[in-house]
């Protein structure tokens, strides 16, 4: 039952979408970027919701590419979740499989036993405007499981839903993903929803692919800069190689001068990036992870800072006029702007951005 998507392309005007792919059985594949990125276009191509100018689909061994959405058994959640009104929540699950002429009875037990699997039990006479929004994205999710789909695809689902429920049905996805043999593919752009859901996850930048990988990789060992970028766990800064080592570089950076693992994509003038990840660097006097041999001191000047709940992030200038983050503990007293302040770099975690 995997799916793969074979040179798949797309063009509007000057956007071109081209995407390769598989998912394994079983698998969720996490579509992740931001906004105008094609992720959304890609789904609709894949569920034969658009026709797309070449490139194949491929669901259990058999090439979907020439059939109407209604003949591939792929099963959508959309956005806007696209339940009738008109019916109870149970005949909504069962609308699937009344289009393919499943009788009335095979119907509502599908859709009273999809209603249990996400923890809707004895809601299938209930109104669809008589739900919360949560209970109306479960129902949109029992309608997809009912299908018993080739593959499932869900288009950013949670997103209109407020931060705890969100919290709530991404653990219940899980849950429901453990039993479940089909391909998934998960389109987001939340990082924390995108690390949570996808046994892999595949970041797309301009209608391409940028990177793919599992989320620890592509948080603490991104090969893009626009992969270091966009999951935000640590920062690119410019540098120019000086002297080349066998498995490191030595070069000048805005942190001064420092050793950096990996083989550099250097342009003109021996100028390459390098990423420095979040738990790598913090203010002089707090803990990093790692401790021993590697720590440098770096000074440089506090701009501002900004409280996200959960963390404190100190915004600090550097060398040539770079901005540049470091997380702080939530009570530290924080120094006044212009000040100077001392940051203590692991330089064991730094390494080459490869692409």
């Amino acid at each position: 039952m995997a799916l793969e998507v074979r040179g798949l392309e797309k063009s509007y005007g000057n956007f071109t979408l081209s995407l390769e792919f598989n998912v394994s059985d079983g698998e969720t594949l996490i579509l992740a970027g931001p906004s105008g990125c094609g992720k959304t276009t890609a789904l609709n191509l894949i569920a034969g919701l658009s026709a797309a100018d070449r490139g194949s689909v491929i669901a259990g061994g058999r090439d979907l590419s020439a059939l109407p959405a209604w003949k591939r058994n792929i099963a959508v959640v959309f956005q806007d979740l696209a339940l009738f009104p008109h019916l109870d929540a149970g005949d909504n699950i069962g609308y699937g499989l009344f289009v393919r002429g499943v009788k009335k009875r095979e119907r509502r037990r599908a859709a009273e036993e999809n209603l249990v699997r996400v923890r809707l039990p004895g809601f299938a006479g209930r109104r669809i405007d008589t739900l919360s929004g949560g209970e109306k994205q479960r129902v949109a999710i029992a309608r997809a499981l009912a299908m018993e789909p080739a593959a499932l695809l869900l288009d950013e689902p949670f997103s209109s839903l407020d931060a705890p429920l969100r919290r709530e049905l991404r653990e219940e996805f899980l849950s429901i993903r453990k039993g479940s043999p089909f391909p998934c593919v998960f389109v987001t752009h939340d990082r924390e929803e995108a690390a949570m859901l996808g046994d892999r996850i595949a970041l797309m930048d301009r209608g391409r692919i940028v990177e793919t990988g599992r989320a620890r990789e592509l948080f603490l060992e991104p090969k893009a800069e626009f992969t270091a970028r966009f999951f935000g766990f640590g920062q690119a800064l410019p540098c120019r190689i000086r002297e080349e080592r066998k498995e490191s570089c030595l070069a000048d950076t805005p942190l001064g001068s420092l050793v950096i693992r990996g083989k550099p994509l250097s342009g003109k003038n021996n100028e390459a990036l390098f990423f420095v990840p979040r738990d790598g660097v913090c203010l002089s006097g707090q803990s990093l992870q790692n401790s021993g041999a590697g720590k440098k001191k770096i000074q440089a000047l506090f701009k501002h800072s900004v409280f996200e709940g959960n963390r404190m992030i100190l915004i600090v200038e550097l060398k040539g006029g770079i901005a540049f983050s470091v997380e702080g503990k939530e009570r530290i007293p924080l120094p006044a702007p212009g000040e100077t302040v001392v940051l203590e770099l692991d330089e064991s975690t730094l390494k080459f951005l490869s692409q």
